[in-house]
């Protein structure tokens, strides 16, 4: 079996930190736990799961925190799990084979980033890169940081049955805001030393839908996209989605025709398509919006969106039209989804 150290940085996290550790309890694994300056019982909890617990100074820098994690595992391939991420899948095996095939390349992890909207919960998908050896990597940037080869190595991805809930941007509104305020000064130093860097803009943006501030994060998506994301970039079609829905939110569905650019792109995952089927139906063209939300039903790739919601939307423009009998069958197939159940009643009138 390959070795594999965990590795995680952690302060004032006791309760996420517990379940956290725990969720590796099945697996063989080195854990590192690194304390950047707690005041709650951190320190006490990760000593439940492993002796190798150590304390470093914050410095305004979570690559700094990361590289010293790092400098204390045993092994050469190291995982690294947020205090907020549990582990729900692992295929040790398989996952053992992959790293064998990509010596130098970087794992990713399936993460499914859990949040709150219009009091339900809904997640989206992120694939990011976690697992490596540190022989040809180390982290770079002091906020959302990045993996840079270090030795003669051209980095490239691939992807690990490994699944991990994000439980982040869950928590109370103090909890919330204190996290997205830190995150905010880290990344507006940023911005002043890369201007022209349209991921800062992408992560401030985050920041602000963190604390609910949807004014504030549809200014900085929108100087994101003026800075020319790559579509190949994983982060872009989210800020594409997330721009465009809160866009639509603030009934500014006229302005979200210019994210229309990414068809080419993203036509493919349903997430997308149920944007660009909710910037036609807000514009009352709803025979350009029906395809589209057909075509998410069946797309292969997704972030967050559900069959029920898109069927919704489906059943909604068939009562615009008046075909109430087509209506309630899409309705039906969202079983106990509310808008649904009331568009039921509605019909059944």
């Amino acid at each position: 079996m390959i070795p594999i150290s965990v590795c995680i940085i952690t302060k004032n996290e006791s309760e996420h930190l517990e379940k956290c550790l725990s969720s590796l309890q099945p697996y063989n694994f080195e854990i590192i736990v690194v304390d950047t300056g707690s005041s709650d019982n951190s320190k006490e909890i990760a000593l439940k799961y492993t002796d190798k617990v150590y304390d470093f100074e914050w410095v305004n820098d979570f690559s700094a925190a990361r590289n010293f994690s790092i400098s204390r595992a045993s092994h050469n391939v190291i995982l690294v799990l947020d205090t907020d991420e549990y582990i729900t899948e692992f295929d040790l095996e398989q996952s053992e084979q992959l790293i064998e095939a990509n010596p130098k390349g970087i794992g990713c992890i399936k993460r499914l980033d859990y949040f709150e909207a219009n009091n339900e919960m809904h997640h989206q998908i992120s694939n990011i890169g976690r697992l490596f050896n540190r022989k040809y990597y180390r982290y770079v940037n002091p906020i959302h940081e990045d993996l840079e080869a270090i030795s003669n190595v051209t980095p490239y991805l691939y992807n690990l049955p490994i699944t991990a809930d994000h439980v982040g941007y869950l928590g109370s509104e103090d909890k919330l805001y204190e996290k997205a305020m830190r995150n905010a000064e880290l990344i507006l130093n940023e911005i002043e030393k890369d201007p022209e860097n349209p991921y800062n803009y992408f992560q401030i943006a985050q920041s602000y839908l963190l604390l609910r501030d949807h004014e504030t994060a549809c200014e900085y998506f929108a100087k994101a996209i003026e800075h020319n994301p790559s579509p190949q970039d994983e982060y872009t079609r989210i800020l594409v989605c997330n721009y465009g829905n809160t866009l639509i939110d603030f009934e500014r569905a006229d302005e979200a025709l210019s994210l229309l650019s990414f068809y080419e792109y993203y036509s493919d995952n349903a997430d997308y398509l149920c944007m660009v089927g909710l910037i036609y139906l807000h514009l009352n063209q709803q025979l350009k919006a029906l395809p589209e939300f057909v075509k998410a039903l069946t797309a292969p790739k997704r972030d967050s969106i559900e069959n029920r919601t898109i069927s919704y939307y489906i059943g909604f423009i068939y009562e615009l039209f008046n075909q109430k009998d087509i209506a309630r069958q899409h309705y039906q197939k969202c079983g106990d989804y509310a808008p649904a159940l009331e568009a039921l009643e509605r019909i059944n009138r």
